[in-house]
This record gives structure tokens, sequence and C-alpha cells, in this order.
């Protein structure tokens, strides 16, 4: 099982304490997802961040929806390799 979070590169540039909200999910739990499948869009610094699938899998468990503000770091959702 993989965590879905956000690239970590993008949390590089961030201050501490800053927060995101996740905007939309565009999968649902249960759907398949390819490598470099958006997943989901989360706002921070006034700017819409891409949270993709780091591989073949089922995204499942879901942990922050819409509209829920969340830290760098933080476990999105999960997806299982298929």
């Amino acid at each position: 099982m993989t965590d879905v979070v956000l690239d970590p590169e993008l949390v590089e540039s961030l201050e501490s304490g800053d927060h995101a909200w996740l905007e939309q999910w565009l999968v649902a739990e249960g759907d398949m997802v390819q490598p470099g499948q958006l997943l989901a869009l989360a706002r921070l610094v006034q700017r819409s961040i891409p949270v993709t699938a780091v591989h073949a899998g089922v995204l499942e468990d879901i942990r922050v929806p819409v509209g829920q503000t969340f830290a760098p770091g933080t476990v999105l959702a999960r997806l299982i390799p298929h």
C-alpha cells in the first residue's frame, strides 16, 4: 500500500506552519489509476497543486475530503498497487 501525499519537492518550498486544502478529488475510492494520473487538486499559496499517482493501482481510503485543510506531509489517501 502506498500513501498519497503532495510531491516532496513542492513541500520543500513551504514555510513551517503552512497548510493546504483539498480542492477536488478527480477519482473515487475503488477507481483504477495509472502512474502519473492526476488524482486530486490541492490549493496552497493561492495556486492549485496536482496530486498524481506514483504507480498503477486502486485508490483506497480517501482520508482528506474536499474542502478540508491539511498540513504538508499529511496522507491524503492510500493507493493499493495493481
